[in-house]
């Protein structure tokens, strides 16, 4: 990829993760010299994400146990508040697990571009490889 260079009027080709990028082809971007990525791991985290989204429905559908109990120990104070305090961390986990959802699977979307970019830019500068 060719970048206008503002030390003049040539072109610089780089990626913003080399060492050559930096504040005169990006003025924004402090130098990079170099951004690891574990594929595996940010899979491995996406799953372990949706397996907490599993347990946080799980307990979410406990709640009209838990607002039953409440009910039979008959003190009608109790079951307001514990039905107050349902109400709020119902809506506070749905939060939760719908963002949580998302993040898992930006984490394993993630994992996989850096796969798929990283085999092309190998078949690309590999003999025979495409421009």
């Amino acid at each position: 990829m060719c970048f206008p260079s503002s030390l003049g009027n040539e072109t610089a080709a780089a990626l913003w993760t080399t060492r050559t990028a930096g504040p005169a082809i990006f003025p924004s971007v402090v130098r990079v010299s170099q951004i690891e990525v574990d594929p595996q791991l940010l899979a491995q985290t996406g799953a372990r994400l949706r397996d907490a989204v599993t347990v946080a429905t799980e307990v979410a559908a406990t709640r009209s146990e838990l607002s039953a109990l409440a009910s039979a120990a008959g003190c009608e104070r109790l079951t307001e508040t514990l039905n107050e305090f349902l109400d709020r961390w119902a809506h506070g986990l749905g939060c939760l697990v719908g963002e949580s959802r998302t993040l898992a699977s930006m984490l394993t979307d993630s994992g996989r571009v850096y796969v798929d970019v990283e085999s092309e830019i190998a078949r690309a500068a590999s003999p025979g490889g495409r421009p």
